[in-house]
């Protein structure tokens, strides 16, 4: 009895620290499952024209939600050949509803953004970007085709092809009324 007993007291405290640990999820775990779904990349610019159109460059962040959104610990990256831009949002910046976030060069005339980088994006090739946690977890990816210089691409769809931007005229810092997503 005292066997049958100390092997049920044994395997009750394997399950309960099983339980446990499968219960506890890392501070980086529960920040991945805390992405909010309703941030989008709104409208990429690249490459303006004149002389200074190599820094007239911006991407925008929007919300399609009714509620103000944390998006401060969230990362931009920008993958273009080679290369990989990596830009953080500082935390506690928080976007409104029908308010965009606007990161732009550092020599960009268009607008005041909220925050700037310093390398050039591509205007003649392919741009992926992928807006998420430091962790990894996905909040939106685009894949951005070369466009004129003059204009800007702005989202129109969310299939996750390039299809999903249009030409438009350039709109730094403004809230476009995009369409939202069915999800």
């Amino acid at each position: 009895m005292k066997r049958i007993l100390s092997a049920l007291a044994a395997a009750t405290s394997i399950a309960a620290l099983t339980v446990g640990a499968a219960g506890t999820a890392t501070a980086a775990e529960r920040a991945a499952q805390q992405v909010p779904s309703n941030i989008y990349i709104s409208e990429v610019a690249t490459r303006g024209a004149g002389p200074a159109g190599a820094t007239q460059e911006y991407i925008e962040i929007a919300t399609r939600g009714f509620r103000e959104v944390n998006i401060g610990g969230l990362q931009l990256q920008a993958m273009f050949g080679q290369q990989l831009v990596t830009i953080p949002i500082p935390m506690g910046v928080v976007l409104r509803p029908n308010e965009v976030y606007t990161i732009a060069h550092a020599r960009f005339t268009g607008c005041v953004p909220n925050q700037v980088f310093y390398e050039n994006l591509p205007g003649t090739r392919t741009l992926q970007l992928k807006l998420g946690t430091p962790e990894g977890a996905r909040v939106d990816a685009v894949v951005v085709p070369p466009h004129p210089p003059l204009l800007s691409l702005h989202r129109i769809a969310f299939t996750g092809t390039p299809t999903d931007f249009a030409p438009g005229p350039r709109t730094p810092c403004i809230a476009d009324m995009t369409p939202s997503p069915a999800r």
